[in-house]
């Protein structure tokens, strides 16, 4: 009987797998032709007012950004043959998704704006964690990362920190390197909750440059946590930059980087013309204020730049490399990859080890702990090298 049942849908499943991406396209089409007359009759029955324009670009940048996004998503899962590899390259581009359409909900609905950037900014430290473990998942899966790293000579630190100690060796480098990223993973989600939480309570001080000032501690502890990880990152290409090179690291991180860089110091910038009063407030209809507008602002800029990086994405978090020409195994791996990709139990897995290993330091015990776990359910010690493109059904 399951033999049936399984034979009964296996022709509808090759029609899905040969004909997901023309399904997807139907969506969106139909999602566009939706959309398209009521974006045209609100710009007719509002006169075309200011605010109602920046709509209508801007949902025009999201219209075409997020197809161009899902088409690579779906060639990764078409083609999924190293689940560790890629469903954290699926994770980084979905960044750009992210990030377009919570932008264009807080034009929208600019009362509920501060929890849609909360959502917004909590997603980019989990995109730099995911790049980190990128790096990690490839060395662990091609190389003893421990005994390369005993034989190569210490990293010094980068500037300013040159006079600094050099990184240390073998297994405490990758321990260290990932620590950093944690900081930022931990530390954001924790300066948003406080941002969100003196927000709604009207105490954030958001602009103001005093000791009691909520917006300006938060900005600070936000800037150090992501600095530090970024340099993480840098010390750890550095450190492997020959051994990294078969994966083209350096355009996967200023893609990463530049999404933070603009989404971060734009912001800066237009909170600081709201401080000096050079925005103000509208006089249009809806009571928009002086942080309306500059948010709104900020967040059309969003809806536009991620147009051009769903386009540099597809080229840089390309494909290609993972293309094989078994098709029976690539079916298999195209239905189970979507559960793979939302399985995040691997952030979970990786918090508890980093914490536990911080812990039994501080209580002067060994270091003995796994240091990469991946979501599928797979153990990777520090001293193992596995290559999962031999088994990509894991």
């Amino acid at each position: 009987m399951p033999n049936q049942t399984e034979s009964l849908f296996t022709p509808i499943k090759q029609w899905l797998k040969a004909n997901f991406g023309y399904i997807l396209l139907c969506i969106y089409l139909l999602f566009l032709c939706i959309a398209g007359p009521f974006s045209i009759k609100e710009l007719v029955n509002r006169h075309a007012e200011r605010h109602i324009v920046v709509w209508f670009v801007s949902g025009v940048f999201v219209y075409l950004t997020i197809p161009i996004t899902v088409a690579g998503i779906v060639q990764h899962l078409r083609n999924f043959s190293d689940p560790p590899q890629q469903k954290r390259l699926i994770r980084i581009m979905m960044m750009v998704p992210v990030y377009s359409f919570f932008s264009y909900l807080g034009m929208i609905w600019k009362n509920k704006v501060i929890y849609l950037d909360s959502l917004r900014e909590c997603y980019e430290s989990y995109v730099i964690y995911n790049f980190m473990m990128f790096l990690v998942t490839f060395m662990y899966e091609h190389y003893n990362v421990e005994q390369l790293l005993t034989f190569k000579p210490p990293q010094p630190q980068l500037w300013p920190f040159q006079r600094l100690p050099p990184w240390p060796r073998g297994k405490s480098f990758v321990i260290w390197a990932k620590r950093g990223v944690f900081v930022y993973v931990i530390a954001k989600p924790i300066t948003t909750l406080l941002t969100l939480i003196s927000s709604l309570a009207g105490n954030s001080g958001k602009g103001e440059v005093r000791i009691g000032s909520v917006w300006l501690w938060t900005l600070i502890i936000d800037n150090f946590a992501q600095g530090w990880a970024l340099y993480c990152l840098v010390v750890f290409y550095k450190a492997l930059k020959f051994e990294l090179a078969p994966i083209k690291p350096l355009p996967k991180f200023l893609c990463v980087k530049a999404v933070v860089f603009f989404s971060f110091w734009q912001a800066l910038f237009l909170e600081l013309l709201v401080l000096f009063k050079i925005i103000k407030d509208s006089s249009e209809k809806g009571g928009y204020t002086a942080d309306d507008v500059a948010s709104t602002a900020q967040n059309m800029l969003i809806c536009v730049e991620m147009f051009g990086f769903s386009i540099a994405h597809i080229f840089v978090f390309s494909h290609k490399p993972y293309v094989t020409d078994d098709d029976e195994d690539r079916e298999t791996r195209f239905f189970t990859s979507i559960s793979h990709l939302f399985d995040v139990r691997d952030v979970g897995r990786d918090i508890r080890t980093q914490f536990g290993m911080s812990l039994r330091q501080m209580r002067g015990r060994s270091e003995h702990t796994p240091l990469l776990q991946q979501n599928m359910g797979e153990h990777v010690e520090l001293n193992t090298i596995r290559d999962y493109t031999s088994n990509p059904t894991l």
